[in-house]
């Protein structure tokens, strides 16, 4: 690890702000004042040249009149004043900071002396600086350092996924979003903006090495920092946790655009791809992959696991279907994702039509796509999931629920939930994302069953849990990766 203490950056019990407007509620110092010290748990300083105070909250003139050293000094100033600041950082002994003003290498010429000035006094004194020109850090319950008011963001719930992008755009918009919407659970969420001193490789080894609240590592990046790639490579291969990149900048137009949005370099996208697929990173090739796989993991690092030691290494399913047509569409994707349909004996199917209701069982399919059409009762698809989850070379079920039929109730996913948790066979839901349905899906994610918005999403979910088994399985010499 690096000599530079970043637990005090993420997980800081007291900080200051300077750039505090008096005038303008809504500047970004002021703004990360108040909500640090009305919504988080960090004790709180106010920088201001003649002090006084805002809102009950006392001023300080200078970073050496506060009463203690802080770990954390947010600065929301000019690029020119930013220098400055640091080396008070410096000459106090402030360890950690987080620089949300641009100015630096994304503009080029002065910005980039600027920011070699920034490295130097950083790099000299072991001072953690994220930034320039990023949000910072959101981890809760501790810290935020995000300068958008709470009423105007979406915030993920607690959990495993230590989240870092390069873009504070991307982070709030495209993740904190679509997290809260999936449920998908953030343990710490990072803007790095330009990097300057703490990059993607110093966190890797920070959230894999130290911080016990993370288990799934999850980057958006426009570009490796010249000469870290290997590194981070191979800290991936040593990494007990699983790592997830997601990486923009892929076209010619992308690498133009990474330039100018946060200084990247963004090599040659095929190169670095086959470089960290043979180092074990996940590398989905979508947003929406990216979010399906980060939403498995999620639910495999909870403490209540519903699949417990039951793991998908070749990628074996059945479908079950209340509607062929997307049994059918379903089973067209699963060779694209590494999986196989199950076949199923004739034994099989009869038992799974005596399962059955009378008027679903004479219409039913019971090959594989199992098909239990519009006339499924709720106990017609928790008899058939029971029963499956008792042949062993089906290793996870593809379940998807249409809760159009008449005799299908909102009990159903309480329902299967009771079976999934007492048979341990993994399950993954499709149920349209709509709020008549809320009820469903809440009885299955509170059992933290996964359930998806689409049919590719689901089958993608599968295919990421087979992923990660195979992982795990190599590093630790058990099968061989393909």
């Amino acid at each position: 690890m690096s000599e530079m203490d970043l637990q005090k950056l993420f997980k800081p019990k007291s900080m200051a702000i300077v750039g505090i407007s008096k005038k303008n509620p809504l500047s970004p110092g002021r703004i990360v004042l108040l909500k640090n010290e009305f919504e988080m748990n960090v004790k709180v300083y106010g920088i201001y040249p003649t002090g006084g105070e805002i809102e009950g909250i006392k001023l300080y003139e200078r970073l050496d009149k506060l009463p203690e050293i802080p770990d954390l000094l947010v600065i929301a100033v000019n690029a020119n004043d930013t220098i400055g600041y640091i080396q008070d950082c410096a000459d106090l002994g402030i360890p950690s900071s987080v620089i949300i003003g641009g100015g630096f290498a994304e503009v080029g010429g002065e910005g980039l002396e600027r920011q070699k000035k920034l490295e130097k006094i950083a790099f000299d004194n072991d001072i953690a600086v994220l930034g320039p020109n990023c949000l910072g850090v959101y981890a809760p319950p501790l810290v935020d350092t995000i300068f958008l008011p709470t009423e105007r963001l979406t915030k993920p719930p607690k959990g495993s996924v230590a989240l870092i992008s390069q873009s504070g755009g991307v982070l709030v918009d495209q993740f904190f979003n679509k997290f809260y919407e999936r449920n998908i659970g953030v343990s710490t969420a990072v803007s790095i903006g330009n990097r300057a001193v703490v990059d993607e490789s110093m966190l890797l080894e920070y959230f894999s090495k130290v911080d016990k609240d993370t288990t799934n590592i999850a980057f958006y990046l426009e570009g490796f920092k010249e000469g870290k790639a290997k590194k981070f490579a191979q800290l991936v291969k040593e990494s007990e946790d699983t790592v997830i990149v997601f990486y923009g900048g892929k076209t010619k137009e992308g690498k133009v655009a990474t330039k100018s949005h946060t200084a990247s370099l963004a090599g040659n996208y095929e190169i670095i791809y086959n470089a960290l697929r043979q180092n074990f990173v996940i590398q989905p090739h979508s947003e929406r992959e990216l979010l399906t796989c980060l939403k498995v993991y999620d639910v495999l690092s909870k403490r209540r696991n519903p699949f417990g030691k039951s793991v998908v290494t070749f990628g074996n399913v059945v479908i079950v279907s209340g509607s062929g047509g997307h049994g059918v569409i379903a089973s067209d994707m699963l060779k694209k994702y590494g999986l196989n349909a199950v076949q199923l004996t004739d034994e099989e199917k009869e038992h799974l039509k005596s399962l059955t209701s009378l008027t679903a069982r004479e219409i039913a399919s019971f090959n594989n796509p199992i098909d239990l059409t519009g006339s499924v009762l709720d106990t017609d698809i928790e008899n058939v999931v029971r029963y499956l989850s008792d042949i062993e070379r089906i290793e996870c079920i593809i379940l998807l629920i249409l809760p159009y039929p008449p005799n299908i109730s909102f009990q159903v996913g309480r329902r299967i939930a009771n079976v999934v948790l007492s048979k341990r066979k993994p399950v993954v839901c499709f149920i349209p994302y709509i709020p008549k349905y809320s009820l469903i899906i809440e009885s299955l994610e509170l059992a933290n069953i996964p359930v998806f918005h689409s049919i590719k999403e689901t089958v993608q979910a599968v295919s990421a849990l087979k992923q990660r088994t195979r992982i795990r399985n190599v590093k630790q010499g058990n099968i061989y990766w393909e």
